[in-house]
């Protein structure tokens, strides 16, 4: 599929079972479930994104992972994080270009073209042979609606299932092809 077409949520948001449940003032435990479709704001989706993050790092997990922020400046601020996973991991980072990235920290960068149907998508998908999980989240305002970022509406799903996260994976690999081997 054309990267400009690509949608990881329309392609796996129907995937996941179960109503959609509005995650602002959820319990930690709720941001932990293994699948789930949501609604939420940014901290609970930097949560979630957080605990898995950390199971590559703690777990030292060997696959792919794949992150969109939307814009790359949106990554500045967990550059660290993801640059530490290119240890074990091969990582890349889809969002649309506006501020220069190092290609030497490890990262693969992939620019998203203008009006790319990711560019609205906020995304985390690790495939590991043991472990596998997804989230995906459609930015329901866009930029600039809110004065406040972490105020911006998403609709999303997450999963553990590995038929999804391979999914998942399958989409945004042939986007990375050109960049296997270059860490």
């Amino acid at each position: 599929m054309n990267i400009k077409n690509l949608s990881l949520f329309n392609e796996c948001f129907g995937s996941v079972e179960g109503e959609t449940k509005n995650l602002d003032n959820a319990h930690l435990s709720q941001l932990q479930s293994s699948s789930l479709n949501f609604e939420s704001k940014v901290p609970q989706l930097e949560y979630m994104c957080l605990m898995m993050e950390n199971m590559v790092l703690m777990k030292k997990l060997k696959g792919n992972v794949y992150a969109g922020f939307q814009k790359f400046s949106h990554a500045k601020n967990v550059l660290d994080r993801f640059q530490a996973m290119t240890e074990y991991s091969n990582v890349y980072i889809f969002g649309e270009e506006g501020v220069p990235m190092d290609s030497s920290d490890g990262i693969h960068y992939i620019p998203l073209p203008p009006n790319s149907e990711l560019i609205r998508e906020w995304f985390l998908v690790i495939d590991a042979p043991n472990f596998k999980s997804m989230m995906v989240a459609y930015d329901l305002d866009g930029f600039g609606v809110h004065k406040v970022k972490e105020s911006r509406n998403f609709k999303g799903a997450k999963s553990s299932s590995p038929r999804v996260v391979e999914h998942a994976a399958s989409l945004l690999a042939p986007h990375t092809s050109s960049l296997q081997g270059t860490a």
